[in-house]
């Protein structure tokens, strides 16, 4: 019988927009422990999620993950915000945004092996 292992990581984000704002890096740490990934009640290949999120990375930039129906990433644009009480750090669309949506079950492969599902579920910061 076929068992599947079930890791669960829990990155660093902030809520924005109905979905999280994750720093690239620690979900690339997150998903290169297992095959699948589950975000939400989405499953996608973690390894092929990783390969384009790699590509995503840019200084001064995070990635807001929302999954509602399909699963979307896109780049926002860390910045510092001084207002006269106090210095935030604030997100927006960057002049350069670059996203990619997928649908539930893409790239997962078909086999008898047990494979390992990394769910993220972040944390708030």
């Amino acid at each position: 019988m076929k068992r599947d292992k079930r890791i669960v990581r829990r990155p660093w984000g902030r809520r924005k927009n109905g979905g999280w704002i994750i720093q690239p890096d620690e979900l690339l740490q997150a998903l290169k422990e297992g095959d699948i990934a589950e975000i939400g009640k989405l499953h996608v290949g973690a390894k092929q999620l990783a390969k384009l999120i790699v590509l995503m990375r840019f200084p001064d930039q995070e990635l807001h993950i929302s999954s509602n129906g399909q699963l979307e990433v896109r780049n926002m644009e860390r910045y510092i915000a001084r207002k006269p009480t106090s210095v935030r750090t604030e997100f927006r669309k960057p002049k350069l945004e670059h996203s990619f949506r997928v649908s539930n079950n893409a790239w997962l492969t078909k086999t008898s092996k047990p494979q390992t599902t990394v769910i993220i579920r972040p944390r708030k910061f």
